[in-house]
């Protein structure tokens, strides 16, 4: 690896340098799913990332061949869903300090669900506090998880943010003209102020222009996210009787590692139709003793929080959110379900049909936003209120190619957070003891992030 000097930057007075790679020094991916990346020139300046706006598992074919045509430009092009993506996104650019301009397009809308792109913005704008919570930000995970405060601050300086909304098919030429932009020399600089709509963050350039002013970091910064991952352990435990087979775990955190190993040692591997490998195992239960005792470390609790929100209260204005169409099935859709079960469970405590169903049979076979979780059932038992969840399906987690977890991935955490707060609810209004949180889980698979 050595570094050259291929012009000067009159701008900001300063010679405009590369890093040359040598192919053994080439910086390695870390990718989520290969499929959804492009690796391009080690030497552009430039990464693309699409912000994922469309409903089905693929953009559409237009969009991806545009994808192809100016990831010839560019060090690395991808599609980003969501914030947790951060950490692929941003080891990768990380790692090649020759990239200094992250261009983000949103088509057809002013953000996705996760208000990813108003989240960027807001952290090249105000930053993160001490907890690593994007400042400002109102999405539904303001937090880039497994990337430390230090890594975003470097990437803050490595890189400037450049933001097109609400794009349609017909801006594709536009975009050309900002990538081209993006990689032109300093004396060929572009006012920002030339491309309608366009957002610009820099720590470095105030004068508002755009062009490739080089490394501005001579090493590279390392972020391995594989050899950080948490290493699990699973073991047979003796079971609750008559409640559960296969898992039982004290606390979530403990819930999320043993069901996390359990997959991975007994599921069975395969690609879905989005080129994911997943591990999946079929029928299982997990048993959580104690579901509100603890927040896994690797989930930020405003996160949690605010999730419960939604599921509980229906807060929040995105009503496509998995945790509001959950709230609207309980509490709205059919009447308020959770009411009926606290009455009948009052009249009739031995009940086995308090059974609170969010499926709807008239739609939801082809629904692509029909909820996983089908039923809710409460049963009182020594004198204990215990809740039983079934799931048709459930991300459970991610783990990398060795089978460690990758830290603030997965459904399992904030669902299972979710329905312990429901169950202690209807407990206490029931006048019970809040029991055991089962899951009965006819499909819990894993994503296998690296592969």
């Amino acid at each position: 690896m050595k570094t050259i000097k291929i012009g000067t930057d009159k701008i900001l007075k300063k010679d405009v340098k590369k890093l040359v790679f040598s192919p053994d020094e080439i910086p390695s991916t870390q990718l989520f799913n290969s499929d959804d990346v492009i690796i391009g020139n080690h030497s552009s300046p430039l990464a693309i990332c699409f912000v994922y706006t469309w409903p089905s598992d693929h953009p559409p074919e237009n969009i991806k061949r545009f994808a192809q045509k100016i990831s010839n430009y560019a060090a690395i092009t991808g599609f980003w869903r969501t914030t947790n993506g951060g950490k692929y996104a941003f080891s990768n650019i990380l790692s090649n300090p020759n990239i200094n301009k992250l261009l983000i397009l949103v088509f057809n809308a002013k953000d996705n669900a996760h208000l990813l792109a108003e989240t960027l913005s807001n952290l090249w704008q105000n930053g993160v506090n001490e907890k690593g919570i994007i400042i400002g930000s109102r999405a539904p995970n303001p937090k880039f998880e497994q990337v430390p405060n230090e890594a975003l601050e470097h990437l803050k300086k490595q890189v400037d943010l450049l933001v097109l909304k609400k794009l349609k098919e017909t801006d594709f030429e536009m975009i050309e003209k900002v990538v081209s932009a993006c990689i032109q020399e300093p004396e060929n600089a572009v006012k920002v102020s030339d491309f309608e709509g366009l957002e610009y963050y820099s720590t470095l350039i105030k004068e508002n222009l755009i062009y490739d002013d080089g490394i501005r970091f001579e090493t590279p910064y390392i972020l391995d996210l594989y050899s950080s991952a948490k290493k699990m352990s699973y073991d047979e435990k003796s079971l609750v009787s008559n409640v559960s087979q296969s898992i039982q775990a004290e606390n979530l955190k403990d819930a999320s590692e043993r069901v996390a190993s359990y997959v991975f040692m007994n599921g069975v591997m395969f690609k879905d139709e989005r080129g994911i490998l997943n591990v999946e195992s079929r029928s299982f239960t997990l048993t959580v003793m104690n579901p509100l005792e603890v927040i896994p470390p690797h989930f930020d609790e405003n996160y949690i929080k605010k999730y419960v929100d939604e599921f509980m209260n229906g807060s929040g204005e995105n009503i496509e959110e998995p945790a509001h169409i959950c709230h609207d099935r309980i509490f709205r859709r059919w009447g308020n379900q959770v009411e009926k079960a606290i009455s009948l469970l009052k009249k009739m405590p031995n009940t086995r049909r308090c059974l609170i169903s969010l499926l709807d049979q008239t739609s939801d076979m082809e629904n692509a936003t029909a909820p996983c979780l089908d039923f809710i059932w409460f049963i009182i038992r020594q004198d204990s209120l215990e809740l039983h969840a079934t799931y048709r399906n459930n991300h459970l987690a991610t783990v990398n190619k060795d089978g460690k977890l990758i830290d603030g991935e997965g459904a399992l955490v904030p669902n299972l957070y979710a329905l312990g707060t429901l169950q202690k609810f209807v407990a206490e209004k029931t006048g019970k003891k809040t029991g055991l949180l089962i899951l009965n889980d006819f499909l819990g698979h894993l994503f296998v992030s690296g592969v």
